[in-house]
């Protein structure tokens, strides 16, 4: 008989996780994203995720901390947001989101 201990807690294995796709990487990533002012507003009163902190709140901008794996679910948030967002750190993902977009719009 086998006998199974579950000390994995599901809380804290996605603590770090934006929406339900699980973690991808050994540890979460330092993200710092800044946002104009019309979106910038709108992350202020909802939050990305729990972990997200204000750096600068100008009348032009906000620049926000945040502390998350960078999953799929993640990256397509950032591309929601358009023109609106500019990722700053990682400069992974921000060439990631980058090229997202050069994508798109050779589409056109």
């Amino acid at each position: 008989l086998f006998d199974f201990k579950n000390t994995a807690s599901l809380a804290s294995s996605y603590e770090f996780c934006f929406g339900i796709i699980g973690p991808n990487a050994d540890e979460p990533s330092e993200i710092i994203l800044s946002f104009n002012d019309f979106q910038g507003k709108y992350i202020k009163t909802l939050p990305l995720h729990h972990t997200q902190q204000i750096l600068l709140d100008t009348k032009n901008e906000l620049q926000v901390k945040l502390k998350l794996f960078i999953t799929h679910d993640f990256v397509m948030e950032l591309l929601s947001f358009g023109e609106n967002v500019k990722v700053l750190q990682p400069k992974s993902l921000a060439k990631e989101i980058k090229t997202a977009h050069q994508k798109a719009a050779n589409h056109y």
